[in-house]
């Protein structure tokens, strides 16, 4: 596919300036940050171009027919751990069919799910996901089209649904991310259940990020009237083979950007139904507002640390290579061979960044040698720094 083949190569050839802006450089396959709220309200407008059926036949619609949508999607999720977060939400659904000149209107379905994402890989992360849905409306199954009530519309598939999903993202260097999932996804009813799949790739630069991806449903042919399409019970869809639909399947590639204002992150999303079986081929865009609350970020856990320390020290020292550290610590303070340090650039007003992390390789009587094993911060370690210790 084109649309594949454009997003790979922007996430393989572009370049960005990576910042830790949470509302962008999180994969798929990462949860929000410990302690925190995320509230997202998506508004949604679809268009409806023609009708495929079950057998794949398209019909175009003419001037005086059409069939469009217009949702508002809200969603609170909220971090419960380093890696587990909880979400609930609603959809509000808007539905018009032109000929038979019917709309309806009203709250669809209450959701809530979860997330837990596995310890990272690398640049490799990985998540499962779970969700349930239902409707807040039953529809009316009829006997014949002909005893299906003029002007009457539904507003989606009515009945509870589910997915379980796998989620699987690579983040390089440069913040760029490539997210890929595929989900059982259980439909109400009679309907079949099928696959839904999902690959993506962002750009992402500081405060603004371009992705494009394909979406897309396989059926899993369950559907009780898969093989006697004649007796399915009918309801009144209006000019749209979106519901009540038979094994249907899909094609919806899409492209979108996103710019954040401090905690605060916009979204404007195009995509298009090109291909499938029981749908409507058309398009759709998307408007999207999401706000954070920050919560603990990985930073603060690693700082907040530093109250646990057993033992206080300056940096003295530094080797010429930067990898090894003298403090004015040794037997006499309790330090011991092999003990963590923390180094800290601290400074009058209040300033506590964790730089590097090491472990004791050398003691004196009243100093020691720290051997640098990690790095947080670009920073050049001078004497003066703090290094803080645990004791084993």
């Amino acid at each position: 596919m084109k649309w594949i083949s454009w997003a790979v190569l922007l996430y393989v050839t572009g370049s960005s300036t990576f910042a830790a802006n949470t509302l962008l450089n999180k994969s798929e396959a990462e949860v929000i940050n410990k302690k925190s709220y995320q509230a997202e309200l998506e508004v949604r407008s679809w268009n409806s171009t023609s009708t495929i059926d079950s057998e794949g036949v398209e019909e175009e619609f003419s001037e005086n027919e059409g069939y469009s949508m217009l949702e508002g999607d809200f969603l609170l999720r909220y971090g419960y751990g380093l890696q587990f977060e909880a979400r609930f939400g609603g959809l509000f659904r808007q539905v018009e069919s032109t000929k038979e000149e019917a709309t309806k209107s009203g709250a669809e379905s209450f959701v809530f799910g979860m997330k837990y994402a596995f310890a990272p890989k690398g640049k490799w992360r990985y998540a499962v996901d779970i969700q349930y849905r239902s409707s807040l409306y039953e529809n009316t199954d009829y006997l014949n089209e002909s005893s299906v009530p003029a002007g009457e519309i539904v507003l989606g598939d009515s009945g509870p649904s589910y997915h379980v999903k796998g989620i699987l993202s690579f983040k390089a260097i440069g913040g760029n991310i490539l997210n890929t999932s595929v989900a059982y996804v259980g439909r109400p009813n009679t309907m079949s259940n099928e696959i839904l799949y999902d690959v993506n790739a962002h750009l992402v630069w500081k405060t603004f990020s371009l992705y494009a991806g394909l979406e897309g449903t396989k059926s899993l042919g369950g559907d009780v009237y898969g093989t006697d399409i004649s007796n399915k019970p009918p309801q009144g869809r209006g000019e749209t083979e979106l519901w009540n639909s038979i094994d249907r399947t899909y094609s919806k590639p899409y492209i979108g950007l996103h710019k954040t204002f401090g905690r605060t992150r916009i979204g404007l999303e195009g995509a298009q139904v090109i291909s499938g079986f029981s749908t409507d081929k058309g398009s759709e865009i998307t408007l999207s507002l999401v706000w954070n609350s920050k919560g603990v970020t990985n930073e603060e856990r690693k700082v907040s640390k530093f109250k646990e320390y057993d033992i206080e020290a300056s940096v003295i020292k530094v080797s010429p290579r930067g990898k090894f550290l003298k403090i004015d610590k040794g037997l006499s303070q309790d330090v011991e061979k092999g003990m963590r340090f923390d180094i800290y650039k601290t400074d009058y007003f209040g300033g506590n960044e964790l730089v590097a992390q090491g472990h004791v390789f050398e003691l004196g009587a009243d100093w020691a040698i720290v051997k640098l094993s990690k790095k947080f911060k670009k920073m050049v370690i001078k004497t003066g720094f703090t290094a803080r210790g645990i004791d084993n």
